[in-house]
């Protein structure tokens, strides 16, 4: 083997330092322009999810009206529910008020209470 020199081990470390400390501040570089870029698709995307979860409850809540005014109706002319039915209606206006849903259908559900016929 040859010799090697104080000179040359401090050259060798030198030398990875730079290349260490060089990779080092690339990788942050890269870090830091993704993180620039990606950023506002982020926000694109999360500002997507919530307009869709909006619409979804929305929906929903729309869907849950509808089935709660045609129970509703169904009640006020007579018609017998079983109690599962009774149940499920319960559950729906449960979710109907969780969600928001707070008119007219509220009024008629607490008279249908009052009435006993809930």
């Amino acid at each position: 083997m040859e010799n090697i020199t104080l000179g040359q081990i401090a050259a060798i470390i030198t030398f990875l330092s730079v290349l260490i400390g060089g990779i080092t501040g690339l990788i942050a570089f890269l870090k830091s322009f993704v993180s620039k870029i990606l950023k506002p698709i982020d926000q694109k995307i999360d500002k997507l999810q919530e307009v869709s979860t909006k619409s979804r409850n929305n929906i929903e809540l729309e869907l849950i009206k509808i089935i709660l005014v045609n129970f509703i109706n169904d009640i006020e002319h007579g018609t017998n529910k079983s109690q599962i039915q009774k149940q499920n209606a319960y559950e729906l206006y449960d979710r109907y008020q969780a969600l928001g849903g707070n008119s007219y259908v509220h009024d008629k559900w607490d008279n249908l209470i009052k009435e006993g016929k809930l």
